[in-house]
């Protein structure tokens, strides 16, 4: 059986999302089988996800995905590179996988693999430390450094999903791995577009959910995500309006000294002393992130620091490598695999939580950060009263039928 994984979001399930899982089944076989790496309750573009994450992994399920693992808050808000590289690690941890798969605007898995060896390169990571020199940003920096050495080629890196493809090609070259990469040429909207057809991207799905406008959301989703997603608003399940997210997290930055800061993940350059500057003068989230922006800094960037900074992540913790692989939700083909991954995994597999008191280490600290991380999301949620705390502790993995 040829395995598959799938690094995700899932921010909500939709239908572009069936689509790639759907696709990559039919071209390796309908015996496959597809294992997704989801990030938790708060995902890499600094956000906290719109659904809390073992919803999200059920959908999956239901939408053709036959394990869910979970990325742990430390790993999902971490930088692109780190995202996919933590992601990956966390898959091939399983012992199993055969192939990778992925959108992107350009599904040329040649030049795809071809742009990230080049990138791996001494020579282009020296030229793109030259050009930050100048002021601009990372992502600028190491266009202007494969543009010296592919010239038309570097345009492949100014396409969002292509960005991330090219991610999970390093994180492949860095480990060795002989896992064949499965590109898919992404349908419909872009990240951040509106909507083509009966596809639309997660951004304008989470717009129209925010905006009240839930009718005209569902389309774009599968039945069964659309029936998820309705039952979690009515229980409040669903964090659509922020307002309490938002009076959480200003209560706990303004507290924050520039020690705290200095901890972050990407706090270096002077970055966590603009951002103190930022808290002190902001008097909303998106206030904050817009003070501390610069040329030179992604907005994106910002708001992981803001969030790391909340949710008490260090920069110790995020670059720990992955130390477990916990399953959200799997199906009967996903018991075939678990069972397979149990006798080759090299990471420890967690499919309920009490496996984590055998935990020691690195992966115990994780764990607990993470569990944290999913008690104060659920803080924000309407129905915060009715979840106790340490929900995270007694949540197993959801088998779906």
């Amino acid at each position: 059986m040829r395995i598959c994984g799938v690094v995700s979001e899932y921010n909500p399930f939709h239908k572009g999302h069936a689509h790639q899982i759907s696709e990559a089944k039919a071209r390796l076989g309908e015996d496959s089988a597809v294992v997704c790496c989801m990030s938790s309750d708060f995902v890499q573009r600094g956000d906290a996800a719109i659904l809390p994450k073992h919803l999200r992994a059920k959908a999956a399920v239901l939408g053709g995905a036959d394990v869910v693992l979970e990325l742990p808050a430390p790993y999902a808000l971490r930088s692109a590179e780190g995202f996919a590289q933590s992601a990956v690690d966390i898959l091939l941890g399983l012992g199993v996988l055969t192939d990778l798969s992925f959108g992107a605007e350009d599904a040329d898995a040649d030049l795809l693999k071809e742009t990230a060896s080049l990138l791996l390169e001494h020579q282009t990571v020296q030229d793109t430390l030259l050009h930050l020199k100048t002021g601009i940003s990372y992502a600028a920096a190491r266009e202007r450094a494969l543009f010296a050495r592919v010239k038309e080629k570097a345009e492949i890196l100014q396409k969002p999903n292509n960005i991330l493809a090219i991610e999970y090609c390093k994180a492949l070259i860095r480990r060795e791995s002989d896992v064949n990469i499965l590109p898919i040429a992404r349908k419909g909207a872009g990240h951040d577009a509106g909507a083509e057809g009966e596809f639309a991207s997660a951004s304008h799905i989470r717009e129209l959910l925010r905006e009240g406008k839930t009718d005209e959301a569902l389309p774009y989703l599968p039945e069964t995500t659309a029936e998820i997603l309705q039952e979690a608003m009515a229980q409040g399940q669903a964090l659509v309006d922020r307002e309490r997210l938002e009076n959480a997290m200003l209560s706990t930055l303004v507290r924050l000294n520039a020690d705290h800061l200095a901890s972050l993940p990407d706090a270096n350059e002077g970055l966590d002393n603009r951002l103190l500057e930022a808290i002190r003068k902001g008097r909303s989230i998106e206030d904050i992130c817009a003070q501390a922006k610069t040329k030179r800094y992604a907005l994106s960037r910002i708001r992981r620091m803001v969030f790391c900074a909340w949710l008490g992540i260090t920069k110790d913790e995020s670059a720990t490598p992955p130390p477990y692989a916990r399953v959200l939700a799997f199906s009967d083909k996903g018991r075939e695999v678990l069972k397979a991954a149990r006798k080759q995994a090299t990471l420890p597999l967690i499919t309920k939580p009490a496996h984590a008191f055998d935990l020691g280490g690195d992966a115990r600290m994780i764990f607990e950060r993470e569990a944290l991380a999913c008690d104060l999301y659920n803080l924000a949620l309407p129905c915060w009263k009715d979840i106790r705390w340490g929900d995270d502790w007694r949540q197993d993995a959801i088998y779906v039928k």
